[in-house]
Parts: structure tokens; C-alpha cells; sequence
């Protein structure tokens, strides 16, 4: 009807600019997201190309997929208990069937299109990035953190990590075409990358890490496989190390107990027992512990009692002991009075180590959780743990068709209570881990659709050398070994977009070659 009055494009330019609204919602805003959804759906009834559009969706192997994919979670309902909760999982699913079923029924067809779409997206991930980034330093606002968590002001910390992730691999994928723009797009990759490196997101850094691994491979393999092998080999290599760094226990060495020292610079009495180790420095620590100093002096520095909580809800004091082993300074007024003003506002933050700059600083968390066996509740991977106990537990009992669609978090919680789970009743949470949420729910076959459809986007679109579609699912498949990346709207929103983007071939640029260099 428009195409009347407007030309026969018109509709091709509305739906870029609907796709664009929604690359530009997925970092910054649902309302934007959900709105331009809507624009796309209006404008392909009003182009009313039913016909062609049902032929693009029966012929597109992909596709049904993904359908499969979700009709399993409306299937699911048939042997779910909890009808309700159902209900609620399939409404979050919706996007995984209908974001694909518009892009396919009207895929992208110029190569041009695409790049608009992928240049509005990144153009909010550098915004919003920006805008975190300047926030979190106090450039500009009054915004208050209780930690670098907090600095995704738009989203999850933790799917933002991954759109970051994305945005990386579009400036790469841009290199082929946007020659003359190489030096912006290798600065542009360096900020983004920094800002992984510095937002100590863990799923964004591992994402980040395949993104790079899979370009280098993909420019390297054409001409050479040595070389390609080797880097490959290395990568594996470092891997490995750090996974073995990460959970080998550090071993105390008991005479280093013998001949310490038995009181402070004050004469005060020291205490030295070994119970935890500070993953920073391989030692105990609470070795030099004089809290009657360290109580004394306290409150000279910090107005929260020396008993009190930190921001996060920690004790203080032990936030304190920790950040001063970290240092490798003594816990008695000598160690206290040699921290500056900013270390003692780190430890009303709640962070207690030293080294708590960019990825390595999450690193030595993450060890700290592994090396001392403690509470799960409040440290991130120990809950993880913990969830992917109840997950395997949970499917190994329902392995044929799964618990179904509405009943996973009831059998979590079952699980919880039978087993009495260390996890607080608000830690108490599901799988953490797509792989695992899909296989609980629907089983051997369920996960066998999940695995196959994913294999077939990598098969289908290294067959039309589209390296960018490779780079997102590797990026998703990463992002679900540590993440339940479809129970958000944002995350699932994300996945289904490129993947109905990528489900078609998108013509390539005659005028693009066919290498960077």
C-alpha cells in the first residue's frame, strides 16, 4: 500500500530502520527494543507479501530449527505441574519464535542493510559504554556503586559483557569492508576491549577471548594451517594453565609458622593460625594479627564500625585482615596507617584485595572462592557450583523428557530442600548454564535440537564465508556455559535477532574482497 506513494522500496527502508531501532535497543533500552519489534511487524502487514514470505520461512531449514526450539517449550507444558510458571517461561521464549520468523520471512537483502543495522548496534554498545565508563569515574553524574558490577548502568553487567563481546566482532568484521576506517576500528577494539578487561565481567572476557581465537584462525587457515594450529595450540595452552592455576590449592608451608614475631611495634600480643590463604601472596592470611589495634584505630579512618558491615554486606574486619595480607602488610596499627584513603574506601566497598584492578582482580576472587572452601552464599562461582550440582542431579533423573517446561524451578527448589543446600533461600536459584537448563527441561531430544541447530548455523554460514554469524554463535555458545542467556528479555532478544539474521544468506559486496590484507 505505502509503495503507491513512497516507491517500491519503501518498505525495504522501513524495515532496516525497524531492525536498526532494534540493534540500537539491545545494549541501551527495552522500551526501544520492544517498540521497534512492533514497527517491524506493522510495516510487513501493510507490505502484505504474505506468499513470498511463507516460501522464505517453509524453505529455510534454520528456521524450523529454531521453531522446533520453541515449540518444545509449548510442548514442555504437557507434563508440567506448575501451569503458572509455565506460562511465564513460554512468554520470555515468544521472542525466539517470532524475531526469527520476521527476519526470515523478510531477510536482509543487500549487504548494505546489513551494515546499517550492525553500525546502529554499535553505535549504542560505544555509547552506553561511554556513558558506564564516565559514570563509573565520576566524570559526569553522582551515580554511587557498591561495585564495579554496578557499572552497567543499562543492563546486566553480565549481558552487557557479552554485547560488548559483539561489538568487537562487528569492528572486525568491518575491517573487510571499511578499509579506509582501519585505524578507528583498531582503536575502537582496543576501548572495547579495555573496557572487558577493566569491568572484570568473566562471561564478557571469555567471549571476547573466542571472538579473537576464531578471527585468528579464520584469516590464518586459508594459507596457513601451521601457523593456525599453532596459535591454536597456544591459546589451548594458555587456557589450561590458567583453569590449573585457578583451582590448584596453595600449599602452606608449615615453618613458615616457625620464629614469627609475638607482638606489634606497640609490644601489643600477635596472633598467627592458619585458616584461610590469600590467593595474591600464596600465604595465610592472618598471620601479624593484632585486632586490638586494628579496633582502636579504625575508626579514626572509616565512620562504619569496626564490626559492622561493609557495602556488600561483609564484616569489615575481615574484609580489612584480607586486604592487608594482599599487601603483605601487618594487621596492627603499623599495617593500618600505611593504607591511603582511597585503599580504605576499596574496604568499605567491599573489596579486599589490593589487586583488584581490571581481570585479573575478578581472577583472584574467583580463586579466593575455590581455595578456601567456605560459604557459597555472596561468592558468585561457589553458587555456580552449586547450581550445577542440582542441574546434572535433576536431569539425570529426567533424562528421557525432561521435568517440562513449568516445573524447573520446583524441582530446583525440591532439590534445594532434600539435599539442605548450603544456598540461602535467595541464592536458590536455576541452572546458570543454557546447556544444562535445556537438556533438565526437555531431555536427551531437547538438547539434541539445541546442540544440532547451533552446529548448523556454524555449518551453514562458514559455508557462505559469513564470519560475523560464525563469531556470534561463537560468542553465544560461550556465553551459555556460565549464563541461562534466554531467561532475560534482553539476552534472548539478543540470540534470536542474529539468529534470524543469520539464517539467510545476505549477498555479498562484489566490491568487498575477499581478504583483509
Amino acid at each position: 500500500m505505502l509503495s503507491r506513494f513512497f516507491g517500491d522500496n519503501i518498505h525495504r527502508y522501513l524495515h532496516v530502520l525497524g531492525l536498526s531501532g532494534v540493534a540500537f535497543g539491545i545494549p541501551l533500552n527495552k522500551v526501544v527494543m520492544s517498540s521497534s519489534m512492533v514497527f517491524i511487524a506493522l510495516n510487513l502487514l501493510t507490505e502484505a507479501k504474505f506468499k513470498e514470505g511463507l516460501k522464505n520461512l517453509k524453505s529455510n531449514k534454520l528456521y524450523w530449527l529454531v521453531a522446533a526450539l520453541f515449540l518444545l517449550h509449548v510442548v514442555g507444558l504437557l507434563w508440567s505441574e506448575n501451569m503458572a510458571y509455565g506460562l511465564h517461561d513460554l512468554r520470555v521464549t515468544v521472542p525466539l519464535f517470532v524475531i526469527p520468523t520476521m527476519l526470515v520471512a523478510r531477510p536482509i537483502k543487500k549487504r548494505s542493510d546489513l551494515h546499517l543495522v550492525l553500525g546502529a548496534f554499535l553505535t549504542s554498545v560505544l555509547i552506553v559504554s561511554f556513558i558506564n565508563f564516565g559514570m563509573y569515574q565520576h566524570w559526569f553524574g553522582n551515580h554511587q556503586y557498591d561495585d564495579i558490577r554496578g557499572m552497567s548502568l543499562f543492563s546486566s553487567h553480565v549481558r552487557f559483557g557479552i554485547i560488548v563481546s559483539m561489538g568487537v566482532a562487528i569492528l572486525l568484521y568491518f575491517l573487510k569492508y571499511f578499509k579506509w576506517m582501519r585505524l578507528l576500528i583498531f582503536l575502537l577494539t582496543l576501548w572495547l576491549s579495555y573496557y572487558t578487561f577493566y569491568s572484570q565481567v568473566l562471561s564478557g572476557a571469555s567471549t571476547l577471548a573466542g571472538v579473537f581465537l576464531v578471527f585468528a584462525l579464520y584469516l590464518l587457515w586459508g594459507k596457513r594451517k601451521g601457523l593456525a594450529l599453532t596459535f591454536l595450540s597456544l591459546f589451548t595452552i594458555a587456557g589450561l594453565s590458567l583453569l590449573i592455576w585457578l583451582i590448584t590449592p596453595i600449599k602452606v608451608d608449615p615453618k613458615i609458622f616457625e620464629n614469627l614475631p609475638t607482638q606489634t611495634a606497640e609490644g601489643n600480643p600477635y596472633v598467627h593460625y592458619n585458616r584461610l590463604v590469600s590467593p595474591e601472596t600464596g600465604k595465610p592470611i592472618y598471620l601479624y594479627v593484632c585486632e586490638e589495634e586494628l579496633e582502636r584505630d579504625w575508626p579514626e579512618r572509616s565512620e562504619i564500625p569496626y564490626d559492622g558491615l561493609d557495602k556488600k554486606g561483609q564484616c569489615v574486619r575481615f574484609t580489612l585482615l584480607r586486604y592487608l595480607a594482599s599487601k603483605e602488610l601487618t594487621k596492627d596499627a603499623e599495617g593500618l596507617s600505611k593504607l591511603s584513603d582511597k585503599e580504605i574506601a576499596d574496604i568499605e566497598n567491599g573489596i579486599g584485595s589490593s589487586k583488584n584492578y581490571g581481570l585479573m582482580g575478578r581472577l583472584y576472587g574467583l580463586k579466593y572462592q575455590l581455595i578456601n572452601e567456605q560459604d557459597p552464599n555472596g561468592n558468585s562461582l561457589m553458587e555456580r557450583i552449586e547450581y550445577w550440582k542440582a542441574g546434572f542431579s535433576i536431569f539425570s533423573k529426567n533424562m528421557l523428557i525432561g521435568v517440562g517446561t513449568g516445573d524447573v524451578q520446583d524441582e530446583f527448589d525440591t532439590y534445594y530442600i532434600e539435599s539442605n543446600s548450603p544456598l540461602d533461600e535467595e541464592n536458590r536459584h536455576r541452572a546458570h548454564n543454557m546447556f544444562l537448563s535445556i537438556a533438565l527441561t526437555f531431555g536427551i531430544p531437547g538438547i539434541f535440537i539445541f546442540l544440532l541447530f547451533h552446529i548448523k548455523m556454524i555449518t551453514f554460514n562458514i559455508g557462505n564465508k559469513e564470519i560475523l554469524a560464525v563469531l556470534f554463535v561463537t560468542i553465544a555458545l560461550i556465553s551459555f556455559l556460565m549464563e541461562d542467556t534466554w531467561e532475560t528479555q534482553t539476552g534472548i532478544t539478543f540470540c534470536a535477532f542474529f539468529y534470524g539474521i543469520f539464517s539467510s544468506i545476505i549477498p555479498l559486496d562484489d566490491k568487498a574482497s575477499d581478504t583483509l590484507v
